[in-house]
């Protein structure tokens, strides 16, 4: 039989008394054996489990756990990186299709008879023309042939139309132009010619005679004048201050 290891040989002399000859040998002094107590236990078993779940949970959150002695660049890899996109240059891009359109822009003056008629007579002194004719010329006179359409320089009302012994058949229209108040005069119109009355709002550009040879004249023409508060200024300085092309 095989020689056992040192820690289970009896010493010599030693007792090998048993369990039940124990409270012997301890003598009149030894304790008797003491029971657990069941609510210690419970404690006991619920502070293992207390560990225990503490455990776990670090164990599962080791980067958070460890996070005191990683350093900066550990901790930067484990940030979120952001995401780029990119697009493929065969991509088309889509043409805007959008509808023709224009703009359509009424200029607020224009000339009663477009800027290439002819002129016969300017503003101002001159030789009278006929028995009764003025030699203070109050407008300006055109002669672009009998029947040309005259039209209303401006928006405006109408403040007199019909014949007078000297300008003939004639019409006169009250209108506001840069916030000035402005008078106009038609006049040596063809008698059947005017489609407008008094008390008529016109528009600028809308026909308001024809030219004609009615009244103290000489030949077809229009004489046209310009008045402001009531004194008559030169119809062509005028005119060519206000009349434009395009918006300004």
């Amino acid at each position: 039989m095989p020689t056992p290891p040192w820690f289970f040989r009896v010493r010599p002399g030693a007792s090998t008394s048993t369990s039940a000859d124990e409270p012997a040998r301890r003598g009149a002094h030894a304790y008797p054996a003491k029971a657990v107590d069941p609510h210690h236990r419970r404690e006991r078993l619920l502070a293992s489990g207390i560990v225990l779940l503490a455990s776990t949970l670090l164990a599962g959150n080791g980067v958070a756990a460890m996070g005191s002695v990683l350093d900066d660049e550990t901790r930067a890899a484990a940030q979120p990186r952001p995401q780029t996109f990119a697009v493929s240059a065969d991509v088309a891009t889509p043409t805007a299709v959008r509808d023709d359109f224009g703009v359509t822009w009424t200029p607020p003056v224009v000339y009663p008879l477009g800027p290439g008629a002819p002129q016969t007579d300017g503003f101002g002194y001159r030789a009278a023309p006929c028995a009764g004719c003025s030699t203070d010329h109050h407008g300006v006179d055109w002669t672009p042939g009998a029947g040309t359409p005259v039209a209303s320089i401006a928006d405006g009302v109408v403040t007199a139309v019909g014949h007078d012994g000297t300008f003939g058949m004639r019409v006169e229209i009250e209108h506001v132009v840069d916030g000035v108040a402005v008078r106009t005069l038609s006049a040596h119109l063809q008698s059947n010619s005017v489609p407008v009355s008094v008390g008529e709002t016109v528009e600028v550009g809308q026909v308001i005679g024809a030219v004609g040879n009615t009244g103290q004249s000489t030949g077809a023409h229009l004489h046209f004048e310009v008045h402001l508060g009531g004194t008559p200024v030169d119809p062509v300085a005028w005119l060519a201050t206000h009349v434009r092309t395009q918006p300004r």
